[in-house]
């Protein structure tokens, strides 16, 4: 019987191992993650770990005889020369691949006005996300879909990639390589600078776009309103010609109304409607 790991952050690939019948000889988890919280609950066993504790776990993981570590949700980089040949490194990564490759990917799914999201089961090779493809999945992107949205159905998508893709596996008695990543690899990391909207040089799709990538209440773009920086997480585009015709004398940037807790704002183009914010 072979010898499993599993390492991450989430919750799906785990939950679909453990309905399959995979008993994990250890269990890493990122301090505070859900899966975490999730396994104190269960009273599983399970080691968790902190970035700060990344140079121990990958010295425990290199000396420790496993046959096949599953990873899911690790921001850990695996230095694979030194797992030698007989050990299996598996990741299951939250977008079609090579479709951005990267540690917070989703947000680029409407950041860079991708039409589909997807999640890929591959395996872990020298560079981030670059493996060959055991099996992946991809779906439409609809309007309604916000970022929360997208981080469900993206998270339970790997679930359903990693049953299939594990079954591939057994079927080749693990003798499958997988088969190249084809296409136009994008990478993507969320950052400051990529969260940051100016009313007085973007266009408003631009901003509504911004908003959308990040609009998570633990993410959230930032902007200067009135000289006060601020935190929006949902803003729509006003589209009432009366409205819009009585702001047009205003400067991008300058406030046009506040009510009800929200703020209309001029842009270079048009008239945007901030719904959410701190």
């Amino acid at each position: 019987m072979k010898k499993l790991v599993f390492i991450g952050s989430r919750i799906h690939v785990y939950n679909a191992a453990i309905s399959m019948g995979i008993e994990f000889s250890k269990v890493y988890t990122l301090k505070n993650s859900f899966i975490e919280r999730q396994l104190i609950k269960s009273g599983d066993d399970f080691i968790s770990f902190t970035m700060d504790d990344r140079a121990a776990v990958l010295k425990e993981l290199v000396n420790f005889d496993f046959d096949i570590l599953i990873s899911n949700g690790c921001p850990i980089i695996f230095p694979v020369e030194k797992f030698g040949s007989n050990k299996l490194l598996l990741n299951i990564h939250p977008t079609y691949l090579p479709h951005l490759q990267g540690k917070t990917p989703l947000n680029g799914i409407f950041y860079l006005d991708y039409k589909f999201y997807g999640a890929t089961m591959h395996f872990i090779d020298k560079g981030i996300d670059t493996g060959n493809i055991i099996y992946q999945l991809k779906e439409d992107i609809t309007e309604d879909l916000d970022l929360g949205l997208l981080y469900h159905l993206s998270f339970k998508l790997e679930g359903e990639v990693f049953k299939k893709g594990w079954k591939k596996l057994l079927e080749t008695n693990f003798k499958f390589d997988g088969y190249r990543q084809i296409g136009n690899k994008s990478y993507f990391n969320r950052t400051p600078e990529k969260q940051q909207i100016d009313f007085e040089e973007m266009p408003t799709e631009i901003i509504l776009r911004k908003v959308r990538s990040f609009n998570l209440l633990s993410q959230g773009s930032t902007a200067i309103i009135n000289g006060i920086k601020h935190i929006i997480f949902e803003a729509s585009k006003i589209i009432h010609s009366p409205l819009i015709k009585s702001a047009q004398d205003f400067k991008p940037g300058e406030v046009y109304l506040e009510y009800n807790g929200k703020i209309l704002i001029k842009t270079i183009d048009g008239l945007i409607r901030i719904d959410r914010y701190r």
